[in-house]
């Protein structure tokens, strides 16, 4: 029995890395998407494109649309803002374009998103509810997330859902090495009053690839899923990763060389 084919866009990135790694263990055929060119293939059942076009396969089984600029990584000025967008809606277009074009039907479309979509609660305090089903906000991490999901469910003929992603924990990458480098300091504090949540998976089998694994969304009527581990409050969060490295935390009102509030 053949094995089922994956294409994953963004496959080299913090998240395609995992995933890759854990659909080749689940006995799958992995097809890697990447600008890079020259890259190795340490799994027989593994192999990059640089392009759409290279594909040999006459049909693909499942496709994981990863790609697009990692949003923390610079400031995010104008410039940065329209490389982020055009990042996703360019490859995303691309792919749609290229499964329509040569009438390849996957048995499903994982396109990725993020909890970004939701926004923030100007009241700052938290306790509205938001589902699949609440509208996106008029600030540009929410406009991101919609303009990329919409372009990806405008492909009807396609069977696409959608998976907002919490923010991604773990090893070598995702926004960690970034929380821990002030924490190993002793610069860190909290972040504005530390009271705000913090939505998270870690980048394991059981909850970030698992999550966007083939097999998984399959309900037939629901187009969005969300995906979240747990939530803790900034200061929660802060306090725990810092005590895991015997960090103190401090505030700026006791800020003695040890702590800073930003």
């Amino acid at each position: 029995m053949d094995k089922p084919v994956v294409l994953v866009t963004g496959a080299r990135g913090f998240i395609g890395s995992h995933l890759v790694r854990f659909l080749l263990e689940r006995d799958y055929r992995v097809i890697g998407l990447t600008r890079r060119k020259n890259q190795s293939e340490p799994h027989p059942d593994f192999h990059w494109i640089n392009q759409l076009d290279e594909l040999k396969q006459p049909q693909i089984d499942y496709v994981i649309n990863l790609a697009g600029e990692s949003i923390g990584q610079g400031r995010w000025t104008a410039a940065r803002k329209k490389k982020l967008l055009d990042s996703r809606l360019d490859t995303t277009k691309q792919l749609f374009d290229y499964l329509e074009k040569y009438q390849i039907k996957p048995k499903r479309i994982i396109s990725t998103s993020a909890v970004g979509y939701y926004g923030i609660d100007p009241s700052e305090r938290w306790e509205q509810v938001y589902t699949e089903q609440s509208p996106p906000q008029d600030i540009f991490m929410s406009e991101l997330c919609a303009k990329w999901e919409q372009l990806a469910l405008s492909y009807s003929s396609q069977d696409t859902k959608i998976v907002r992603f919490a923010v991604v924990f773990g090893k070598g990458g995702g926004i960690l090495p970034q929380m821990l480098l002030p924490i190993k300091l002793n610069l860190f504090g909290r972040i504005g009053h530390g009271r705000q949540p913090v939505t998270w998976v870690h980048c394991s089998g059981k909850s970030q690839s698992g999550t966007v694994c083939p097999d998984c969304c399959t309900a037939t009527e629901t187009q969005t899923f969300t995906a979240t581990a747990s939530m803790q409050l900034e200061n929660d969060a802060g306090r725990t990763i810092a005590t895991g490295f015997k960090r103190s935390v401090c505030t700026a009102s006791s800020f003695t060389g040890c702590g800073i509030s930003v």
